[in-house]
């Protein structure tokens, strides 16, 4: 993956060759096809023989806003699987369907959110750690048997809140975190949650369309204007076992200081500072490309098999598997 955070930089072309270029200074200059995705941060222009070259070779691009809100991508025609996403509209209506779909994703999601929890809960053991955990277990539980979305999104919002009561104590690190909050990260671990999740969203939203799927047409996120709401589904397997672990690794283990990050003016939110946000993608890019276990070589890999077993399920009706951290 590359990533591009440099503010003014331009990405061009060269023969067969993505160049990266700053004034007259070439920061980068890499052969097409070792490239797998371009991540734009804030302010990099790409010149239209750039685009070209990305198109021709099925290199999707993705954009973000400096702090890494995703904002859009430049997607080639990757599937012309006009019947799967048919497939997936009359899935949509079948609310039997959706709702097993969703009950399945939501207790996976807060399965490996107790999954985690009790990894820290054996390394550091004491008595505060029961509550959280006996509380997840029974919105596992309840999300099973939850009779319609609207009750699933209460569990799932009330384990969630329970989990992120116990984060705080995960957090082993100099960094402060005061709670969960999205828009704006208040926190520098906030931040570094808010953008792995980003970064998750986006490579998931490139896959499923790879796939054939419609990544705007979900079964358990409503469907909003400009919401990958499908993407944000199965994103929801992956936030606990993927981003959390990361964020919990750079942070016990001080990667990051307090000085590392800014706190915007205008809204309070607060960033990563533009180093810092390049050793963030580099942890991020390594922790992507190691191997989950499972017969996965990487965790892309485990991201492209969930696409591929919701496709499965989406076609046939059959039951979706979701994804399940090691204990």
């Amino acid at each position: 993956m590359l990533y591009l955070t440099e503010q003014g930089a331009v990405l061009g072309r060269e023969g067969d060759r993505l160049v990266v270029r700053k004034g007259e200074e070439v920061l980068l200059s890499v052969p097409a096809f070792k490239v797998e995705g371009v991540w734009v941060f804030g302010g990099v222009q790409l010149t239209t023989p750039a685009i070209g070259l990305l198109l021709a070779q099925g290199i999707e691009v993705c954009f973000f806003t400096v702090e890494g809100r995703l904002k859009g991508r430049l997607t080639p025609i990757l599937s012309r699987n006009a019947l799967l996403r048919l497939r997936q509209f009359e899935r949509y209506t079948d609310e039997g369907f959706r709702r097993e779909i969703a009950a399945r994703i939501v207790a996976a999601k807060l399965e490996n959110a107790r999954r985690l929890l009790l990894r820290y809960a054996r390394a550091y053991p004491g008595p505060g750690w029961e509550k959280p955990l006996q509380a997840m277990e029974r919105r596992i539980a309840q999300a099973q048997e939850a009779p319609d979305l609207e009750t699933l999104r209460g569990i799932e919002g009330s384990g969630t809140a329970a989990y992120f009561e116990a984060f705080r104590e995960m957090i082993r690190g100099e960094l402060r975190f005061e709670g969960r909050h999205r828009r704006p990260p208040r926190d520098p671990v906030n931040a570094m949650l808010s953008l792995g999740y980003a970064l998750l969203t986006g490579e998931m939203i490139g896959k499923i369309a790879a796939c054939g799927l419609d990544p705007y047409l979900g079964f358990y996120h409503e469907v909003r204007h400009g919401r990958p709401a499908l993407a944000l589904d199965l994103v929801e397997e992956f936030r606990h076992a993927v981003v959390d672990r990361l964020v919990l690794s750079l942070v016990n283990r001080r990667a990051f200081r307090a000085e590392d990050f800014e706190e915007r003016e205008e809204d309070g939110a607060v960033l990563l500072r533009p180093e810092a946000l390049r050793r963030y993608l580099t942890a991020y890019e390594a922790f992507m490309r190691r191997s989950p276990g499972e017969g996965a070589s990487s965790w892309r890999e485990r991201l492209d098999e969930q696409v591929r077993r919701m496709a499965r399920a989406v076609w046939s009706g059959s039951l979706y598997t979701p994804f399940r951290m090691e204990a």
